[in-house]
């Protein structure tokens, strides 16, 4: 059934059609070659519009496809540097390192609760590796070997439950290193009067036998009197091994081995 609005619309019709009837021919054939112009006009732009979105569409699209493809790109490139930069520093110190004859290694595994603070790496007792020998990286002493198997090895971590002989670089003071691995760790029993200051480098001091001397553990970061015990600093260092991200190591056999 039409509606009010329908009939509306047929009214209107209906009056622009006299109205176009009653008017002299040229009039009506202009206003035809118009009318006709303009639907066409009309067309041509709608189509052009949807052709000129849907490529624009496509070409955003690919623009964003081509985005992802370059980060992924740059993100692969990074990774690639930072490898490199770790195999020279590696190749470096190994050349450095040669009289004490390092041997590489990759980490395997670690101890997931950092209970007992240990890395398993990739060689053993067929890289002629041996129990106590010592674990470092570039960056410093990460721990000790403490089990052998024939193609890997677990490594104690340096920490509280290994403790390491220590020499404050710099000023010559002497100490003991305790703490967790990554840090901080504190530099025990230095004597009040010794001269330690921050960004000390503090190294082992191979007594005790169980680490060569001289290699890095870590770089003072605090200094403080104690109140309780005046006859002792307080010294705090941080090691610049990433002990949680460890992916290379080096373990060092005794010299002469």
């Amino acid at each position: 059934m039409l509606q009010s609005r329908d009939y509306i619309c047929v009214g209107i019709a209906l009056v622009l059609s006299l109205i176009l009837m009653g008017l002299p021919l040229p009039w009506r054939q202009t206003i035809s070659q118009h009318t006709t112009a303009a639907f066409w006009t009309s067309g041509q732009w709608l189509f052009s519009r949807v052709i000129r979105y849907a490529t624009n569409e496509h070409k955003t699209r690919f623009l964003l496809t081509q985005n992802v493809e370059l980060s992924l790109e740059n993100m692969q490139l990074r990774e690639a540097e930072e490898e490199n930069r770790r195999l020279r520093e590696a190749l470096a110190f190994r050349e450095q390192d040669e009289m004490r004859k390092a041997i590489p290694a990759e980490v395997i595994a670690r101890d997931p609760d950092q209970i007992f603070n240990t890395l398993e790496i990739n060689a053993g007792d067929d890289s002629g590796i041996l129990i106590g020998c010592s674990v470092v990286t570039t960056d410093g002493l990460v721990g000790h070997i403490v089990q052998v198997r024939k193609k890997s090895s677990r490594v104690q971590l340096i920490g509280a439950r290994f403790r390491v002989g220590a020499i404050v670089q710099r000023g010559r003071a002497h100490g003991v290193v305790a703490g967790a691995p990554g840090g901080p760790f504190e530099l025990l029993y230095v004597d009040a009067s010794s001269d330690v200051v921050e960004n000390d480098r503090v190294v082992s001091s191979g007594l005790g036998g169980r680490y060569p001397k001289g290699i890095t553990i870590g770089y003072v970061t605090h200094v403080n009197k104690q109140s309780s015990d005046p006859l002792f600093k307080e010294v705090f260092l941080k090691s610049k091994v990433d002990f949680r991200n460890l992916e290379e190591v080096f373990v060092m056999r005794p010299a002469g081995t």
